[in-house]
């Protein structure tokens, strides 16, 4: 009988300590920094399409961060886990098949982490160069949500939204 009341005893323990551990149920995938560049000429036309007669060639792009320059489309190895880590990959011309748009991606950036005043120089190849610096400020509420904070600047001037948009 005893026996029964002890293991009662750490059943019950162990169901009523779950909830503890478990921190509310709640489980966060906090995403990647990705730094995403639109390139348009002056009428707006996407130039990193390869289609179009001003398109620029890709191959001359490079990003420089943190003293390393990145070539773009250079392939980087991938592990892969169950979490979604974030996976660097470096500079990154990417076709959007949603709306048929070119961009150019830089990453990915831990994403629970804050930054400040981080530096990245896009050299395009003809000798000119844009740099794109944001912050980002990442906490975790009391309540246990993340709680974030970004702004983007393109050479200098404060930009919105999550695409920057250059104009060559």
């Amino acid at each position: 009988m005893r026996v029964k009341y002890l293991l009662l005893g750490i059943m019950a323990l162990g169901l009523l300590s779950c909830d503890k551990i478990n921190n509310g149920g709640k489980i966060w995938d906090i995403s990647p920094v990705v730094v995403t560049l639109q390139v348009v000429d002056a009428n707006g036309v996407d130039i990193l399409n390869p289609e179009n007669s001003n398109s620029i060639p890709i191959s001359g792009v490079r990003a420089l961060y943190k003293g390393v320059e990145y070539e773009c489309n250079t392939p980087s190895a991938a592990v892969c886990t169950k979490a979604y880590l974030p996976q660097f990959y470096g500079l990154m011309a990417i076709n959007n098949t949603y709306n048929g748009l070119y961009y150019l991606q830089f990453g990915e950036l831990e994403g629970a982490k804050s930054y400040s005043n981080e530096e990245i120089t896009i050299t395009w190849g003809n000798g000119t160069a844009d740099k794109i610096k944001f912050n980002r400020k990442f906490r975790w509420k009391l309540n246990g949500d993340p709680d974030v904070h970004q702004e983007w600047f393109l050479n200098g001037t404060k930009v919105s939204g999550n695409i920057i948009k250059v104009v060559k």
